[in-house]
């Protein structure tokens, strides 16, 4: 149903986020976090109560985290073996690729919005060689304009990927509010 290079349609976007957004907002209240959100950890299944007949689910909780465990100052060491990155690098956020002590839910909203900029753009933000190169530039380098690469997706959008990207975690949305936004946004498209 996409659009060219990868591209989905707009509303099939804002269906797929907004169900990602919900579900990750709850376990987000539950003190949950995902750390490993990509593409290959959501599956579509049919869902006839559901908005375009299906429905997005997540997949593999694996290396998820309970907030409680994820306190400031945190050594590492007791959470995975030292030295050990947790994550996708394509979709890792700029604290898991500096092996943060502290990795909260605003690590799920980075990599839901790497995911949005995909979605909408046809290719993620960060694109090179190997994975250290990707790492390095989730941590130093703005991602490029989804507006250039997208120019028919609403400013709205563009703008609310654009902080979900925001290099210092406090300075993204919650998810929450991610959800709260996309599912405006969706309304507007009706």
């Amino acid at each position: 149903q996409g659009s060219g290079r990868g591209r989905l349609e707009l509303p099939v976007t804002l269906r797929i986020a907004r169900q990602i957004a919900s579900a990750l907002a709850a376990t987000h209240e539950k003190g949950i976090v995902h750390r490993d959100l990509k593409p290959d950890n959501v599956m579509l299944v049919a869902d006839p109560e559901a908005p375009g007949g299906e429905r997005a689910k997540l997949l593999d909780f694996g290396i998820a985290k309970l907030r409680a465990e994820l306190t400031e100052g945190e050594d590492t060491r007791h959470v995975t073996m030292t030295g050990t990155l947790m994550g996708t690098p394509t979709f890792m956020s700029p604290e898991q690729c500096r092996g943060a002590g502290h990795v909260d839910e605003r690590t799920d909203v980075y990599s839901l919005g790497i995911m949005l900029y995909l979605m909408l753009g046809g290719r993620p933000p960060f694109v090179a060689d190997g994975p250290g190169e990707i790492m390095l530039m989730h941590m130093t380098q703005q991602p490029g304009s989804l507006a250039s690469l997208a120019p028919e997706t609403p400013l709205e959008l563009v703008t609310l990927v654009h902080q979900m990207l925001r290099k210092e975690r406090t300075e993204r949305p919650s998810m929450a509010e991610v959800h709260a936004r996309l599912s405006r946004l969706a309304e507007a498209l009706d």
